[in-house]
Protein backbone atom coordinates (compact mmCIF):
# COMPACT_ATOMS: atom_id res chain seq x y z
CA UNK A 1 0.00 0.00 0.00
CA UNK A 2 2.82 2.34 0.89
CA UNK A 3 4.65 2.05 -3.02
CA UNK A 4 0.77 2.58 -3.95
CA UNK A 5 0.45 5.87 -2.69
CA UNK A 6 4.41 6.94 -3.28
CA UNK A 7 3.17 6.07 -6.91
CA UNK A 8 -0.07 8.10 -6.59
CA UNK A 9 2.28 11.45 -4.80
CA UNK A 10 4.41 11.22 -8.17
CA UNK A 11 1.98 10.78 -10.50
CA UNK A 12 0.32 13.74 -8.97
CA UNK A 13 3.47 15.69 -8.61
CA UNK A 14 1.86 17.38 -5.92
CA UNK A 15 3.75 20.23 -3.90
CA UNK A 16 1.30 20.38 -1.34
CA UNK A 17 2.57 16.37 -0.14
CA UNK A 18 4.71 16.77 2.44
CA UNK A 19 7.58 15.29 3.58
CA UNK A 20 5.90 13.41 6.25
CA UNK A 21 3.94 11.39 3.60
CA UNK A 22 6.20 10.59 1.34
CA UNK A 23 8.13 8.79 4.66
CA UNK A 24 5.04 6.92 5.67
CA UNK A 25 4.15 9.24 8.72
CA UNK A 26 0.74 10.05 9.68
CA UNK A 27 -1.32 12.80 7.48
CA UNK A 28 -3.21 14.81 9.56
CA UNK A 29 -4.11 17.98 8.22
CA UNK A 30 -4.73 18.07 4.18
CA UNK A 31 -1.73 19.01 2.44
CA UNK A 32 -0.59 22.51 2.44
CA UNK A 33 -2.70 23.79 4.91
CA UNK A 34 -2.95 24.83 9.01
CA UNK A 35 -5.89 24.92 11.47
CA UNK A 36 -8.10 27.71 11.35
CA UNK A 37 -10.95 26.32 13.27
CA UNK A 38 -12.51 22.79 13.22
CA UNK A 39 -13.34 21.59 10.20
CA UNK A 40 -11.57 24.24 8.08
CA UNK A 41 -7.87 24.50 7.15
CA UNK A 42 -5.83 27.57 5.16
CA UNK A 43 -3.09 27.50 3.17
CA UNK A 44 0.59 27.90 4.90
CA UNK A 45 1.82 29.54 1.87
CA UNK A 46 -0.04 31.97 -1.11
CA UNK A 47 -0.34 29.36 -4.12
CA UNK A 48 2.90 29.57 -5.94
CA UNK A 49 4.20 29.05 -9.41
CA UNK A 50 5.63 25.70 -8.80
CA UNK A 51 2.03 24.95 -7.40
CA UNK A 52 0.43 25.86 -10.73
CA UNK A 53 2.78 24.04 -12.92
CA UNK A 54 1.80 20.87 -10.97
CA UNK A 55 -2.05 20.98 -12.31
CA UNK A 56 -0.65 22.19 -15.99
CA UNK A 57 2.62 20.84 -16.89
CA UNK A 58 2.48 17.64 -14.14
CA UNK A 59 -1.32 16.68 -14.89
CA UNK A 60 -3.08 18.43 -17.94
CA UNK A 61 -0.22 18.05 -20.02
CA UNK A 62 1.54 15.05 -18.22
CA UNK A 63 -1.86 12.97 -17.26
CA UNK A 64 -4.34 13.58 -19.77
CA UNK A 65 -2.58 15.49 -22.55
CA UNK A 66 -5.00 18.20 -22.00
CA UNK A 67 -4.24 20.91 -24.81
CA UNK A 68 -6.78 22.87 -24.57
CA UNK A 69 -7.55 23.18 -21.24
CA UNK A 70 -3.87 23.89 -20.62
CA UNK A 71 -3.85 26.65 -22.72
CA UNK A 72 -6.43 28.18 -21.04
CA UNK A 73 -4.92 27.87 -17.72
CA UNK A 74 -1.55 29.92 -18.77
CA UNK A 75 -1.04 33.10 -16.97
CA UNK A 76 -1.30 36.26 -18.67
CA UNK A 77 2.24 37.43 -19.17
CA UNK A 78 1.74 41.04 -20.04
CA UNK A 79 0.41 41.83 -16.78
CA UNK A 80 4.25 42.52 -16.17
CA UNK A 81 4.66 45.10 -18.89
CA UNK A 82 4.39 48.40 -15.97
CA UNK A 83 6.64 46.39 -13.17
CA UNK A 84 9.28 49.13 -13.42
CA UNK A 85 12.84 47.82 -15.12
CA UNK A 86 12.63 44.36 -14.42
CA UNK A 87 8.88 43.90 -16.96
CA UNK A 88 10.70 42.59 -19.95
CA UNK A 89 12.86 40.23 -17.76
CA UNK A 90 9.63 39.02 -15.94
CA UNK A 91 7.51 38.53 -19.28
CA UNK A 92 9.76 36.46 -20.39
CA UNK A 93 11.03 34.34 -17.04
CA UNK A 94 8.75 34.78 -14.29
CA UNK A 95 6.33 31.49 -15.31
CA UNK A 96 8.61 30.03 -17.80
CA UNK A 97 11.69 29.82 -15.69
CA UNK A 98 12.40 27.33 -12.84
CA UNK A 99 14.37 29.95 -10.99
CA UNK A 100 10.45 31.40 -9.90
CA UNK A 101 8.61 28.29 -8.47
CA UNK A 102 8.20 29.42 -4.96
CA UNK A 103 7.15 32.88 -5.76
CA UNK A 104 3.19 33.58 -6.03
CA UNK A 105 1.08 32.58 -8.84
CA UNK A 106 -0.23 35.73 -10.68
CA UNK A 107 -1.32 36.76 -13.82
CA UNK A 108 -4.36 34.14 -13.44
CA UNK A 109 -8.03 35.31 -13.23
CA UNK A 110 -10.92 34.65 -10.85
CA UNK A 111 -12.12 31.66 -13.02
CA UNK A 112 -8.32 29.72 -13.14
CA UNK A 113 -8.02 29.84 -9.71
CA UNK A 114 -11.64 28.15 -8.90
CA UNK A 115 -10.46 25.46 -11.91
CA UNK A 116 -7.48 24.67 -10.10
CA UNK A 117 -9.34 24.65 -6.39
CA UNK A 118 -11.40 21.90 -7.95
CA UNK A 119 -8.44 20.00 -9.70
CA UNK A 120 -6.99 19.69 -6.56
CA UNK A 121 -9.78 18.90 -4.50
CA UNK A 122 -9.90 16.04 -7.02
CA UNK A 123 -6.61 15.09 -6.53
CA UNK A 124 -6.44 15.20 -2.95
CA UNK A 125 -9.97 12.87 -2.30
CA UNK A 126 -8.31 10.64 -4.79
CA UNK A 127 -5.44 10.26 -2.80
CA UNK A 128 -7.38 10.10 0.46
CA UNK A 129 -9.32 7.11 -1.17
CA UNK A 130 -6.12 5.18 -1.75
CA UNK A 131 -5.08 5.46 1.96
CA UNK A 132 -5.25 2.76 4.50
CA UNK A 133 -6.79 5.04 6.83
CA UNK A 134 -7.62 8.29 5.81
CA UNK A 135 -7.97 11.56 8.40
CA UNK A 136 -10.51 13.24 6.47
CA UNK A 137 -13.67 11.28 4.10
CA UNK A 138 -13.22 13.69 1.31
CA UNK A 139 -12.16 17.40 1.25
CA UNK A 140 -12.83 20.23 -0.72
CA UNK A 141 -10.31 23.44 -1.65
CA UNK A 142 -11.95 26.51 -2.44
CA UNK A 143 -11.72 30.17 -2.09
CA UNK A 144 -12.08 31.73 1.16
CA UNK A 145 -15.23 34.02 2.01
CA UNK A 146 -13.87 37.39 3.49
CA UNK A 147 -14.93 36.60 6.82
CA UNK A 148 -12.63 33.59 6.97
CA UNK A 149 -9.46 35.39 5.48
CA UNK A 150 -9.85 37.75 7.99
CA UNK A 151 -9.90 35.33 11.05
CA UNK A 152 -6.78 33.99 9.53
CA UNK A 153 -5.28 37.35 8.77
CA UNK A 154 -5.98 38.10 12.73
CA UNK A 155 -3.73 35.70 13.89
CA UNK A 156 -5.60 34.95 17.06
CA UNK A 157 -5.57 38.55 17.73
CA UNK A 158 -7.80 41.55 18.06
CA UNK A 159 -8.23 43.37 15.04
CA UNK A 160 -9.02 46.39 16.33
CA UNK A 161 -5.85 46.50 18.44
CA UNK A 162 -3.71 44.96 15.88
CA UNK A 163 -4.95 45.94 12.10
CA UNK A 164 -2.11 44.04 10.67
CA UNK A 165 -2.77 40.60 12.43
CA UNK A 166 1.04 40.75 14.07
CA UNK A 167 1.60 42.77 17.29
CA UNK A 168 3.59 45.50 14.84
CA UNK A 169 4.76 46.11 11.91
CA UNK A 170 8.20 45.27 12.66
CA UNK A 171 9.85 41.85 14.65
CA UNK A 172 12.86 41.85 16.70
CA UNK A 173 15.07 38.94 15.36
CA UNK A 174 18.98 38.58 16.04
CA UNK A 175 19.33 41.88 17.43
CA UNK A 176 17.92 43.76 14.77
CA UNK A 177 14.61 45.21 13.71
CA UNK A 178 13.29 43.67 10.94
CA UNK A 179 9.91 43.88 8.66
CA UNK A 180 7.12 41.75 8.75
CA UNK A 181 5.48 42.60 5.96
CA UNK A 182 6.84 43.03 2.15
CA UNK A 183 5.11 46.27 1.37
CA UNK A 184 5.95 49.93 1.70
CA UNK A 185 7.33 50.83 4.43
CA UNK A 186 7.46 54.98 5.55
CA UNK A 187 10.86 54.62 5.85
CA UNK A 188 11.47 52.87 2.66
CA UNK A 189 13.91 54.62 0.07
CA UNK A 190 12.37 55.01 -2.98
CA UNK A 191 15.62 54.99 -5.29
CA UNK A 192 15.61 51.33 -3.81
CA UNK A 193 12.61 49.84 -5.80
CA UNK A 194 14.49 45.78 -4.98
CA UNK A 195 12.66 46.78 -1.88
CA UNK A 196 9.31 46.44 -2.76
CA UNK A 197 10.10 43.39 -4.71
CA UNK A 198 7.49 40.15 -5.41
CA UNK A 199 8.92 37.76 -2.74
CA UNK A 200 9.08 34.18 -2.78
CA UNK A 201 5.97 32.55 -0.74
CA UNK A 202 8.20 31.40 2.14
CA UNK A 203 9.26 35.40 2.95
CA UNK A 204 8.29 37.09 6.21
CA UNK A 205 7.67 35.70 9.76
CA UNK A 206 4.80 33.41 9.85
CA UNK A 207 1.71 34.70 12.02
CA UNK A 208 0.47 32.80 14.99
CA UNK A 209 -1.62 30.04 13.05
CA UNK A 210 1.80 29.63 11.23
CA UNK A 211 0.72 31.69 8.13
CA UNK A 212 3.05 33.38 5.83
CA UNK A 213 1.82 36.67 3.66
CA UNK A 214 -1.79 37.29 4.34
CA UNK A 215 -0.31 41.22 4.33
CA UNK A 216 2.04 42.63 1.95
CA UNK A 217 3.61 40.24 -1.00
CA UNK A 218 0.44 39.23 -3.42
CA UNK A 219 -2.96 40.67 -3.05
CA UNK A 220 -5.09 37.47 -2.58
CA UNK A 221 -8.74 36.80 -4.29
CA UNK A 222 -11.51 35.66 -2.23
CA UNK A 223 -14.97 33.66 -2.93
CA UNK A 224 -16.35 37.25 -3.73
CA UNK A 225 -15.20 38.08 -7.44
CA UNK A 226 -13.26 41.18 -7.82
CA UNK A 227 -12.30 41.81 -3.90
CA UNK A 228 -8.52 41.23 -3.15
CA UNK A 229 -7.38 41.21 0.61
CA UNK A 230 -4.13 41.65 2.34
CA UNK A 231 -2.64 44.90 -0.06
CA UNK A 232 0.66 43.76 -1.81
CA UNK A 233 4.50 44.47 -2.62
CA UNK A 234 3.71 47.73 -4.02
CA UNK A 235 1.48 49.89 -1.72
CA UNK A 236 2.23 51.92 0.94
CA UNK A 237 1.48 50.03 4.60
CA UNK A 238 -1.11 52.21 5.53
CA UNK A 239 -3.09 50.08 2.63
CA UNK A 240 -2.27 46.41 3.90
CA UNK A 241 -4.61 45.78 7.06
CA UNK A 242 -6.74 42.95 7.50
CA UNK A 243 -9.50 44.54 7.25
CA UNK A 244 -8.55 46.95 3.71
CA UNK A 245 -10.71 45.80 0.49
CA UNK A 246 -8.77 46.08 -2.86
CA UNK A 247 -10.52 45.63 -6.47
CA UNK A 248 -9.61 44.07 -9.60
CA UNK A 249 -11.29 44.01 -12.62
CA UNK A 250 -8.71 41.08 -14.24
CA UNK A 251 -5.38 39.27 -13.95
CA UNK A 252 -2.58 41.35 -12.08
CA UNK A 253 1.10 41.21 -11.47
CA UNK A 254 0.13 42.16 -7.73
CA UNK A 255 -2.86 39.44 -7.47
CA UNK A 256 -2.84 35.67 -5.99
CA UNK A 257 -4.48 33.62 -3.88
CA UNK A 258 -4.67 30.95 -0.84
CA UNK A 259 -6.87 28.18 -0.65
CA UNK A 260 -9.30 27.26 2.27
CA UNK A 261 -9.96 23.80 2.68
CA UNK A 262 -13.14 21.94 4.18
CA UNK A 263 -13.01 18.36 5.75
CA UNK A 264 -15.65 15.88 5.96
CA UNK A 265 -14.24 13.48 9.27
CA UNK A 266 -14.52 10.21 8.59
CA UNK A 267 -16.91 8.19 10.19
CA UNK A 268 -16.26 4.93 12.09
CA UNK A 269 -17.38 1.81 10.87
CA UNK A 270 -19.91 0.23 12.87
CA UNK A 271 -18.63 -3.48 12.17
CA UNK A 272 -15.54 -4.95 12.92
CA UNK A 273 -14.71 -6.10 9.36
CA UNK A 274 -16.98 -3.53 7.64
CA UNK A 275 -14.93 -2.00 4.48
CA UNK A 276 -15.64 1.45 2.87
CA UNK A 277 -17.41 1.47 -0.65
CA UNK A 278 -15.02 2.10 -3.34
CA UNK A 279 -15.56 5.41 -4.82
CA UNK A 280 -16.06 6.46 -8.11
CA UNK A 281 -12.44 6.57 -10.11
CA UNK A 282 -11.33 9.75 -10.51
CA UNK A 283 -10.05 10.36 -14.35
CA UNK A 284 -6.56 9.70 -15.31
CA UNK A 285 -6.24 7.06 -13.04
CA UNK A 286 -5.96 3.41 -13.51
CA UNK A 287 -6.11 0.75 -10.41
CA UNK A 288 -2.71 0.36 -8.85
Amino acid sequence: MRWVLLTLISAIGLSFITHKVMKGEKLTTPPGTVLLKPGLYIDAYEISVGNWKDFTEGWLIGRENDTATYAAMLPDSLVWVSYRQRGEEFIQTYYRSNSYNNYPMVGISYEQAQAFCAWRTDRVNELLARMPHPPFRSVTYRLPSEAEWELAANGKLDSLKFPYGYPGIYSLYKGDSVKNFNCRYPDDDSLRVGQRDIMPVSFSIPNQYGIYNMIGNVGEMIAEKGVAKGGHYDLPIAYCTVKERMAYKSPNRWLGFRCVCEVETAAPFNRKNEKPKKGKPVKGFSDQ
